[in-house]
């Protein structure tokens, strides 16, 4: 079970979900990044690599949730 709650959290949440949002976020208003230095592989630091994932962890759980709610609101509302 931890296994399994490693693979959703770590990989699916804060891997694609996070890192992906933010890369079309910063991409959108103009401020280039590479998937690289959001991934915090690029970083001299290591407490950079923790705050990248950090704020790839927290995107990813909004935008998670706020996916999930869509689509409960469009399963269970009457139209």
């Amino acid at each position: 079970m931890e296994f399994l709650t490693e693979i959703v959290f770590r990989w699916l949440i804060v891997r694609i979900i996070g890192i992906y949002t933010r890369y079309y976020f910063f991409k959108f208003i103009g401020n280039k990044k590479e998937i690289d230095q959001l991934n915090g592989d690029k970083s001299s630091k290591n407490d950079d690599n923790f705050s990248q994932d950090f704020y790839n962890a927290l995107v990813g759980l909004l935008v998670f949730c706020s996916i999930s709610v869509g689509i409960a609101y469009l399963v269970f509302s009457n139209w």
